[in-house]
């Protein structure tokens, strides 16, 4: 098997098991690997142009719309007219989103940290330097 093969197999598995512990960790909070995104990228930028948050997630504008649509029905954010721009739509988190953003972010944070753990500090800094190498490769745009 060519080693470039060998390294994206690891690197999806590596992936999946990561990914299996944090969606459990988001299904004991009755939440989403989607809603989790929203949530982390609200605190992160509040008040955001809702296709802002559309691009930002790489999701459809209809996809954002049903997720929204979700959330604002769970009282976790709600949107806004724009000011300037009767076409467009702000979305925040509610006093809610906010509450459960400053729990399960950190907690996904820290099983994250957890997870990576094994390596040192120095492996983590060459680590996150090939995949930035290999990310910017990748990109034909």
């Amino acid at each position: 098997m060519q080693p470039g093969v060998r390294a994206w197999l690891r690197l999806g598995r590596v992936v999946d098991k990561i990914g299996r512990r944090l969606d459990a960790q988001l299904k004991r909070c009755e939440m989403t690997p989607a809603q989790f995104d929203v949530l982390a990228q609200l605190q992160a930028a509040p008040d955001i142009l809702q296709q802002e948050l559309a691009d930002r997630l790489v999701v459809t504008k209809g996809n954002v719309v049903g997720l929204l649509d979700r959330m604002q029905g769970a009282g976790l954010v709600e949107r806004r007219d724009h000011p300037h721009d009767g076409r467009a739509h702000l979305v925040c988190l509610t006093g809610r989103g906010e509450q459960m953003a400053r729990t399960v972010v950190p907690e996904h944070e820290a099983l994250v940290a957890e997870c990576m753990a094994v390596l040192t500090p120095d492996e983590l800094k060459t680590l996150s330097s090939l995949l930035r190498k290999l990310e910017r490769g990748l990109d034909t745009e």
